[in-house]
């Protein structure tokens, strides 16, 4: 009577006259990518549909659970109103002086969050004491969580498009200046093409040697014609010896190794050459660079535009037509099982003792 029959009819007792009856909205869905990952399930693996990444999945699992989702549905839904409405059910209904924290935990055993790892399908079950209730707490639960994934999906966007523009703004402050560096370096040589410079510079040299072989070529037939005094050798001897000065003059112009770029300011065409190449070559790498970022920042525009998580759903909310919880008799048959089994254990360990004695 004790074990068994006095609390098995406590048990019939409280759900005939006080358990409340309670709704329960099943909703089921899927977050998507409108660009497929590999690596997010059997379906992706498979070629079927957009996925997206397991972790975005997890996210919204743990969102369900999250005080912060809490807290704008009590605020947006009265939760705490609705949970109370099981009248005199003090198993079941909220407690008025439930904190937050407590809340949590009741609002976790009032809505139930499965995920099928294999399809990354996510099924929200959520129980309340009037069918309008939990249709209304499912799609809330469901539009909070669709917002979080449009939130977190731009976010990313933002990201990829900020980091490729940032990229563009140093390639192009680069680009900028070595520009100004090039303005600098024409105004304190007054050359636009020091490479034109050297072609010409070079050609002269070439033209005097070219004359100077002429002349020592007469000079030579000369000498055994006319006597080393004579005016014509004297001549071509002076002749050759100002071509062969200004030979010198253009070749020390044109400068033999490298030098400052104060020197390349008073004449030295070498240094100076040298120092327009240096800038040449690190403008060429700047515009590649910046080309290369500008196109970075396109394909992350366009990519930005297409990488765009939603939620699928499948199984909607609705109006449950009656309550299938709590299971009145399934429950009680449960209970009364398990206090027979513990009485009746307890009865074989009782006459077990008296036997010994």
């Amino acid at each position: 009577m004790l074990a068994v029959v006095l609390p098995v009819a406590a048990v019939i007792a409280y759900y005939i006259f006080i358990a409340a009856d309670q709704y329960k909205v099943q909703t089921r869905f899927a977050v998507r990518s409108t660009t497929p990952d590999i690596s997010s399930g059997l379906l992706n693996s498979l070629g079927i549909g957009g996925g997206a990444s397991v972790g975005d999945t997890y996210m919204v699992v743990e969102y369900i659970h999250s005080r912060e989702l809490l807290a704008k549905l009590d605020e947006k839904l009265d939760l705490r109103s609705r949970f109370r409405r099981a009248g005199d059910d003090f198993y079941a209904a909220l407690p008025s002086w439930y904190s937050m924290e407590d809340f949590l935990t009741y609002w976790r055993s009032m809505v139930q969050v499965h995920l099928d790892h294999t399809s990354n399908i996510i099924t929200v079950s959520v129980f309340a004491f009037t069918p309008e209730d939990a249709r209304d707490i499912s799609k809330a639960i469901l539009d909070e969580s669709e917002k979080m994934i449009n939130r977190i999906s731009e976010q990313a966007r933002r990201d990829a498009v900020w980091y490729a523009e940032n990229e563009v703004a140093k390639a192009e402050k680069r680009l900028k200046e070595i520009r100004q560096r090039f303005l600098k370096f024409r105004d304190t040589t007054q050359q636009l093409d020091p490479t034109k410079q050297a072609q010409v510079q070079v050609s002269i040299i070439g033209k005097l040697e070219e004359e100077l072989a002429k002349l020592k070529a007469k000079l030579a037939e000369s000498r055994t014609l006319l006597s080393g005094n004579a005016p014509t050798v004297t001549f071509l001897q002076n002749r050759i010896k100002a071509i062969q000065q200004q030979i010198a003059a253009e070749k020390r112009k044109l400068g033999g190794g490298r030098l400052s770029s104060n020197r390349a300011r008073n004449g030295n065409l070498s240094a100076t050459l040298s120092e327009y190449e240096a800038l040449v070559v690190e403008r060429e790498f700047a515009e590649k660079l910046y080309l290369s970022a500008l196109t970075s920042l396109e394909q992350a525009r366009l990519l930005a535009n297409r990488q765009q998580r939603y939620l699928a759903t499948f199984v909607h909310p609705y109006l449950p037509d009656e309550a299938l919880y709590p299971k009145r008799i399934r429950n009680t048959f449960f209970v009364f099982i398990s206090l027979t089994l513990i009485w009746a254990l307890g009865m074989l360990m009782l006459q077990s003792i008296r036997d010994r004695i």
